[in-house]
């Protein structure tokens, strides 16, 4: 803080005495000598100004437009020296002061006004060297707060009180992560409103905002180049330099926290996918036994399995919605990402199942998912199938949840010619496709003439002019690709019709 009137005044060094104390005590930006009639035009606002009233003229009014002007630049005060183009203070002036309420102080001969400026300018200096070091103190604790078991928590908690404001620590979404006071939480729905009214929907941007009447800074918070959430930081007086410097460093000390999150988090969804792909390709045991030696959720069965497609770019915030989701954490499920563009959700069979999983679609823009009635956990593997079928078979569907009621509705039996059918097919094959840009062996040759001929190994091997153990060999990658047994004659039927599907359009 500045020095005010009232502390210039209990100097007694200074000898000073107030003629008009002022309904305020203004803080003293800095001290201004000037003989001018009319010295605004080399004021800022928040000074002081000493004036002995030299050459000043003696019409009638003078003083009250003196001093007007003076209010209207917002001066803190006016200090005039008297015994030297005075005796005394003008009654004038002293009148024209208290009716425009500017702070009057009478400096008497003996005390230079240099006197008042170095005072006013060591107590400035302290004042920021009071605030450095507070400052460094701050980011210490910072520092240590970050280290602590609560992390993030306590920073935005450390925060709050070294800079006497209200935090907000929010995700990317805009949702609270933590808040300090608890009264801050109240803020957060109008923090997200100006969000999205601003566009800062991204890392390179900060705002500041009025809330409540206090002023608010809004800071992104860079996580390796994404953007991790945000920090808001209210109160009712603007940041010193230094305490903006302290709130940088609270933003790059929860960047570093939420990246260390971030990691852990990564480490859980790479040991839920293992758990998940263990249980769809036909290992229920072993999925089970792997989920308990991690510590994975592993929701018992019956089972619903959800296939849950969306955008590239939408898959990270999905995941997030999914996981955090208070019904399916609840219930014990298990979400994991399935591929670059979906994730697959086992989760039990109870009241507000369909619900949970309904409200996780709705938070993530063009989410959709297909979600069966419940199974055995040795059928998980061929519900997930079906669920899949059916979401690349209904992808023009206007509904976010889809429920795949009986395997006969799966796939596009009844849907042989029309975009949706063709969309399903190409994504059914879409892993042959792929594996043919890097490899110049023809699987969907090799599937189209194994599939002709009803799963017969030797007519088939002899057709395509290969020998058994080849065929069998191509076959393996075709299963593995496709995560599917060719053994099922549900399986050869719709990847028969995918294939007679791609046939007709390439002959449009």
């Amino acid at each position: 803080m500045r020095p005010t009137l009232h502390w210039l005044v209990q100097r007694r060094e200074l000898h000073l005495h107030p003629l008009v104390p002022g309904r305020a005590d203004p803080e003293i930006r800095w001290v201004h000598v000037s003989e001018l009639d009319d010295p605004t035009p080399h004021l800022s606002g928040g000074e002081l100004l000493l004036t002995t009233g030299k050459g000043f003229p003696a019409r009638g009014g003078h003083w009250d437009d003196y001093v007007r002007r003076l209010t209207a630049r917002e001066a803190a005060g006016l200090g005039f020296g008297v015994g030297h183009a005075h005796a005394e203070v003008p009654r004038d002036l002293v009148d024209a002061a208290a009716h425009h309420d500017l702070p009057l102080l009478a400096v008497p001969r003996a005390t230079p006004f240099i006197a008042i400026s170095e005072t006013v300018a060591a107590e400035i200096t302290r004042g920021q060297e009071r605030l450095l070091t507070h400052a460094l103190e701050t980011q210490a604790d910072l520092v240590h707060a970050a280290l602590s078991t609560t992390g993030s928590r306590a920073v935005v908690g450390r925060l709050a009180q070294a800079l006497d404001a209200w935090v907000l620590l929010l995700d990317a979404d805009g949702q609270v992560r933590h808040a300090a006071p608890a009264r801050a939480r109240g803020h957060a729905a109008r923090i997200r409103m100006d969000l999205d009214a601003l566009g800062l929907r991204t890392r390179l941007q900060a705002a500041s905002l009025t809330v409540a009447g206090d002023q608010v800074a809004v800071l992104p918070i860079d996580v390796r180049g994404h953007l991790g959430g945000y920090l808001a930081i209210g109160r009712t007086s603007a940041l010193a330099p230094v305490q903006r410097s302290v709130l940088t460093s609270a933003v790059r000390l929860l960047a570093l926290d939420l990246a260390g999150e971030l990691d852990e988090q990564e480490a859980q969804r790479r040991e839920r996918r293992a758990v998940l792909r263990l249980a769809v390709d036909g290992h229920p045991d072993l999925a089970e036994l792997v989920a308990d030696t991690l510590g994975v959720p592993m929701p018992p069965a019956p089972l619903r399995v959800a296939f849950v497609g969306c955008p590239r770019e939408a898959l990270p915030r999905l995941l997030r919605v999914a996981e955090d989701q208070h019904g399916l954490r609840q219930a014990g499920a298990l979400t994991a990402q399935y591929d670059s563009h979906s994730a697959a959700v086992l989760l039990p069979v109870a009241e507000g199942d369909l619900q949970a999983l309904d409200e996780v679609l709705h938070r993530v823009p063009q989410a959709r998912a297909v979600v069966t009635e419940g199974v055995r956990a040795d059928e998980v593997s061929d519900a997930l199938r079906r669920a899949r079928s059916v979401y690349f078979g209904s992808s023009g569907h206007t509904a976010r949840l889809v429920l795949a009621e009986d395997v006969t509705t799966a796939g596009l039996l009844a849907q042989l010619d029309n975009p949706s059918a063709r969309g399903w097919a190409a994504a059914l094959l879409e892993p042959l496709d792929r594996h043919a840009q890097r490899s110049k062996l023809d699987l969907i040759s090799t599937l189209r003439v194994f599939l002709r001929h009803n799963g017969h190994v030797d007519s088939s091997s002899t057709e395509l002019g290969i020998h058994r153990h080849t065929l069998r060999y191509r076959l393996g990658r075709i299963t593995d690709l496709l995560d599917c047994t060719l053994d099922d004659p549900t399986t050869r039927a719709e990847l028969w019709l995918a294939l007679r599907l791609r046939d007709q359009d390439g002959d449009r």
